[in-house]
């Protein structure tokens, strides 16, 4: 696999050049002495090879030679310099990317330690295909009429050196390619830098390519693989997992160090390795293979078992079938849409190749993707959105149509309702509640105005719930406030301040809107959670119900899992809002300052406005340093100052450290117990929907009886594995408590009725913190809730929790959806206010953004303290990684032309029609409400789902017109999106629990 790019050093002199180390835009890291590489190049030990079409330009062609290699590295070609002429004459430029190419462990072990010499062309045939890919895709910058365009010139320099041997001397097929920093247009035009950042992006899309071609090679000359659907890596079938391990020392090493130092995900990683990498050992391929063969002890059978096993099958050549190429390339676009509404297009070409591994290529793949884009169910964007560089930017049609319906929600909401107070009697409970001037224009906006959806967009800690709990003071005794938000925590937090009912939003939807009338008003907080399914399904429960809808949120703080940037892009569409731009939760200058700057993305004078920023260590010393400092504190400044770290690797480390610390001292009991707790395996509703996602160990738990097959809800299924039924379809099979087995098809079913875990184990004791992780309606239990375990016997812990002081029985082994609960992750903790707040932030970490930095910091009140390796490195990072999600319309650049105010003059007609339409669905709905309110919930399905066909036809036939997206858009997706609420579907994600 593509394990790059490793971006190089900084300050390249023209005359001398520093070829030890290689510097790229996340941190640096080094290479090996090409010198002593290229010794081993003269000697034969290590074949290279020149390639690219510019090597053919060039005359560069065989191997590689170290002086024409180090010339190229510095940026002299023929009487060309490239690079940046610095004031002080210097000439600084970037070398080039070292992209690594790993062969599976097992695929290194049947080539070369037993000797399968197919398989190394086959390596060096998947190499090359990966590379043409590369090339394809490269990429330069310039500007043009003071804007940046990107321009693909298909031509690269590198040059490819193939290995045997990792460092420890296993068995490790791999080839280093060091692509130059270099490319032009065509033969004898002036070379020019590479853009960087289409380069990254397309190495992992390169990855895939080569796992896929080398696996389908390896078919066809009769090995079976096994691959993971999730991550696309493969390993050779048969051979044992115990050889692979004890032939991957290197890799145990570089697992361990992450491991040890909290480090996650590939870039992080990269720090293990270079970490614990030691000089590299010589010797010869006679006496390395001479150790192999040594090593392989009580495997040898079974690796001449295989081997024997591919010769019986024997060579063949195979095609892909037709239809799971397509299934694959439809699985790649849904997948990746789910999460963000725009993708470049190799991300979504590398999703459709790793959910089927050895079973299509990229030339199965790539027609697929061309007969969606001249379909136009996939569209090219052209304008910058989100934090991504689209170069290949894609989007589907089904999100623009679900953007373009958030629009006509607005449209429709206009002047669709009564003002819930008047101005006087707003401005005297303003008065009553010392609302600042900010807060009481905020009020009267909300309170007045006629329009069915609003707006209140507020920095974080503005008094919004201040705001609302006024709002319902102000409201007459028949208007009922509901307090909603995407996480139970928040909607708990925002209802007990305005003393108002909360419920989350999945439970909304859930519910259809079945008991809600005019009469209510949906306050959502932290809008900007919203994904834009889940906005739609709000919107429409408020446009069939009359409810009125009030959003609150901040686009600056972490936003949606899921797809859309939902609450942003209502108000460039037209929202009406009122803005609340001062702060009132910071009550130090220190503070204010620190969330000011960083609402103005000045990153570095934010840091420098904290308590304290630690750095200069790696992330276990760091987590040791932060729960140091936590545990001097006294008590009751411990319940106060809350820990908070990115994601949940972390957060793992960080509370095994505080539980170390707390056992120490006696806070938790020596005497603990072992227990079971179910955690998120954070499977998407695509990746649920198919049986080969499923693995071995996971459990399963149903929100719906399956009378057919003997399911029963809210019990626990282990799944044993996948199986195929008599009719060659893939079925999960799952085993209840009693052994009993099932064989149960994912497909038909939906996703949001089954939740995924994977079992895992905790040590528990007296004294600890826990966080509750999914919501239990039987135990009265809010997803995040925390409280302190004062007295555990066996697995019955007696718990006090934070919320409400209530003390509680649990039997933890019946309800296993808990953890400790020393630090919270970011995402869990927004919309909650502590004194003080400690910040873990790894810089390697890929949910260390703008946003989530920003929302962290406005959690506390006085002070905030952070722990970060390198606090220049943290200061670049979040200047380059907002964390802001994409939008289809902004990708396409239609925002303008979709406004709310634009698409009502375009489609006057049918909006009026419809307006009309949804007043007399209301007037039927109540009068059935009073007739026969137990038969309401289906009659109003059928009415809501014949309603959003019909609107689909009425928008359908204005929108064929001369500039639409495309010629079927509606304002619903013709089935695409959850149209109503009364389909009873969960948001994405939200029966996972998922955790950021």
């Amino acid at each position: 696999m593509f394990n790059g790019p490793h971006d190089p050093c900084s300050a390249v002199q023209a005359a001398s050049y520093d070829v030890s180390r290689l510097s790229r835009a996340v941190h640096p890291v080094r290479l090996c002495p090409r010198k002593q590489k290229f010794r081993r190049c003269k000697r034969g030990l290590e074949p290279s090879q020149w390639g690219g079409a510019i090597a053919k330009e060039l005359g560069l062609e065989g191997k590689v030679d170290a002086e024409t290699f180090e010339a190229l590295l510095a940026g002299q070609v023929g009487d060309q310099q490239l690079g940046r002429h610095r004031r002080d004459g210097r000439i600084e430029h970037h070398p080039g990317w070292d992209f690594a190419v790993n062969a599976p462990k097992s695929v290194s072990i049947m080539a070369l330690v037993a000797g399968d010499d197919r398989i190394l062309v086959a390596h060096e045939k998947a190499v090359g295909i990966a590379l043409d890919y590369l090339e394809e895709h490269a990429t330069l910058r310039h500007r043009m009429d003071g804007e940046v365009r990107y321009e693909t010139t298909a031509r690269l320099l590198f040059a490819r050196f193939t290995e045997h041997a990792s460092r420890e001397l296993d068995p490790h097929l791999h080839t280093h390619v060091v692509v130059m920093n270099m490319t032009n247009r065509m033969d004898g035009d002036p070379m020019a830098s590479l853009e960087t950042r289409a380069m990254f992006a397309e190495q992992m899309v390169a990855g895939q390519v080569y796992r896929n071609e080398l696996a389908h090679q390896l078919r066809e000359v009769g090995y079976e693989i096994a691959f993971d659907p999730r991550s696309g890596l493969f390993e050779i079938e048969g051979v044992p997992r115990a050889l692979i391990m004890a032939m991957s020392q290197r890799a145990e090493q570089i697992e361990a160090h992450a491991k040890d130092h909290g480090l996650t995900g590939q870039a992080a990683r990269r720090v293990s390795f270079y970490e614990t990498r030691g000089p590299k050992r010589k010797a010869s391929l006679e006496t390395l293979h001479h150790q192999w063969e040594q090593r392989l002890g009580a495997h040898r059978e079974a690796v001449a078992a295989v081997r024997a096993g591919a010769g019986e099958r024997g060579e063949e050549t195979l095609h892909a079938d037709a239809a799971t190429s397509a299934r694959a390339m439809l699985f790649g676009v849904r997948q990746e849409e789910g999460r963000e509404a725009v993708n470049n297009l190799g991300r979504l070409l590398a999703r459709a190749l790793a959910s089927h591994v050895g079973e299509v290529r990229l030339e199965d793949v790539i027609p697929l993707a061309q007969v969606h884009e001249a379909q136009r169910k996939l569209l090219e964007t052209r304008h910058p959105t989100g934090e991504g560089t689209h170069i290949r930017g894609r989007t589907s049609r089904r999100t623009a149509r679900l953007e373009l319906a958030l629009s006509d929600h607005l449209s429709l909401a206009l002047g669709d309702a009564a003002p819930i107070a008047t101005a006087e009697h707003l401005k005297a409970v303003s008065a009553a509640h010392g609302l600042n001037s900010a807060q009481e224009a905020a009020l009267l906006h909300i309170g007045t105005t006629d329009n069915r959806v609003v707006a209140v967009h507020g920095v974080a800690g503005a008094g919004k719930s201040t705001l609302v709990r006024a709002l319902n003071e102000a409201a007459d005794q028949n208007t009922v406030l509901i307090a909603l938000a995407p996480t139970s925590s928040a909607a708990t937090n925002l209802g007990a301040s305005a003393k108002i009912e909360s419920r989350t939003v999945a439970s909304l939807v859930a519910s259809g809107g079945r008991t809600l009338d005019d009469r209510h008003v949906l306050v959502l907080d932290e809008a900007g959670q919203l994904g834009n399914r889940q906005a739609l399904r709000v919107l429409e429960i408020s446009r069939t119900t009359g409810a009125r809808l009030i959003l609150l949120g901040d686009n600056r703080q972490t936003g949606a899992i899921e797809q859309g940037k939902a609450f942003w892009l209502m108000q460039r569409l037209g929202l009406s809002r009122a803005e609340l731009t001062e702060s009132v939760r910071q009550e130090t200058r220190a503070m204010k300052a620190a969330v000011t700057q960083a609402r103005l993305h000045n990153y570095a004078g934010s840091l420098e406005n904290l308590d304290k920023v630690t750095s200069g260590e790696g992330a276990d010393k760091l987590a040791e340093s932060l729960v140091a400092e936590w545990t001097r504190l006294k008590p009751e400044n411990r319940a106060n100052t809350n820990i908070l770290v990115l994601e949940n690797a972390t957060r793992l480390i960080v509370n095994m450290k505080v539980r170390e610390a707390l056992k120490t001292e006696g806070a938790v009991a020596a005497e603990e117990a072992r227990l079971t707790v179910l955690t998120p395996t954070g499977m998407s509703d695509q990746e649920k929907q198919i049986a080969r996602f499923y693995s071995g160990g996971q459990v399963l738990v149903f929100a719906r009886d399956n009378v057919g097959l003997g399911i029963a809800r809210d019990s626990e299924y282990r799944v044993l594995g996948v199986t195929v039924n008599e009719r060659g379809r893939q079925m999960v099979r799952i085993v209840d408590e009693h052994g009993r087995r099932i064989d149960w098809d994912p497909r038909l079913g939906r996703a949001s009725r089954v939740n995924v875990f994977r079992s895992e184990e905790r040590d528990l004791a007296a004294g600890d913190r826990v966080q509750w992780r999914l919501v239990n309606h039987d135990l009265d239990i809010r997803n995040a809730d925390r409280g302190t375990v004062e007295a555990l016997e066996g697995a019955n812990a007696t718990i006090r929790w934070d919320r409400d002081g209530r003390i509680q029985k649990v039997d933890l082994s019946t309800y296993k959806n808990w953890d400790h609960g020393y630090a919270e992750t970011v995402f869990s903790a927004q919309s909650k206010t502590y004194d003080r707040v400690y910040v873990l932030a790894p810089t390697n970490s890929p949910l260390v953004t703008g946003q989530n930095y920003y929302t962290a910091i406005t959690r506390a009140r006085f002070g905030v303290k952070l722990w970060t390796e390198d606090e220049k490195r943290l200061v670049d990072r979040l200047e380059r990684r907002s964390g802001e999600k994409s939008s289809a319309l902004e990708g396409l650049g239609r925002l303008d032309r979709e406004s709310v105010r634009s698409r009502g003059d375009r489609l006057r007609g049918p909006l009026d029609r419809l307006r009309e339409q949804q007043r007399s669905d209301r007037a039927e709905r109540r009068a059935l409400t009073a007739r026969k309110p137990d038969g309401i919930a289906a009659h109003l399905a059928g009415r809501a789902y014949s309603l959003v066909h019909a609107t689909d036809r009425w928008i359908a036939s204005l929108t064929r017109g001369p500039g639409a997206v495309e010629p079927e858009t509606a304002l619903t997706a013709h089935g695409d999106a959850p149209t109503h609420a009364a389909r009873n579907e969960g948001a994405p994600g939200q029966g996972d629990g998922h955790d950021r």
